[in-house]
């Protein structure tokens, strides 16, 4: 009961927080550089990359484009150094995330196709209409 409880408060504060500036259902996917870059302030955002440290508050993980982001995450979060993962969250101060969900990526998964997938198709003003919602 309690994880469900957890889920669906979790899911309340996606919703709040996506009501206000975003299309129900869509989030960017960052680098390293797309996060630094101060374009995504307060929106829910995906950035997959390495776990390099964690405190039990802040995370820290080097991106498919080998930027390092930070991540607030909850104390429970017990992701080891190396874990490949997705990390969805919303973009705070100072281009930093609070952590809602992580996912653990298979650890073959190609960050460099990853990127070039980003940087070349996605975040390429050409390819808009496919991957923003009009």
């Amino acid at each position: 009961a309690m994880a469900s409880f957890k889920t669906s408060k979790l899911r309340s504060k996606i919703r709040a927080t996506m009501a206000a500036q975003q299309v129900d259902g869509y989030y960017p996917r960052l680098n390293g550089a797309l996060l630094a870059s101060g374009n995504f302030g307060g929106m829910i955002v995906s950035v997959v990359g390495a776990v390099e440290a964690c405190d039990g508050q802040y995370a820290t993980v080097k991106c498919c484009d080998g930027g390092q982001a930070r991540f607030q995450v909850d104390p429970s979060f017990a992701h080891p150094p190396g874990t490949l993962l997705e990390l969805i969250g919303v973009v705070t101060e100072g281009n930093e995330v609070q952590m809602f969900i992580a996912r653990e990526m298979s650890p073959d998964f190609d960050l460099e196709v990853y990127n070039k997938m980003l940087t070349e198709v996605q975040h390429n003003p050409k390819y808009n209409e496919y991957f923003i919602p009009q």
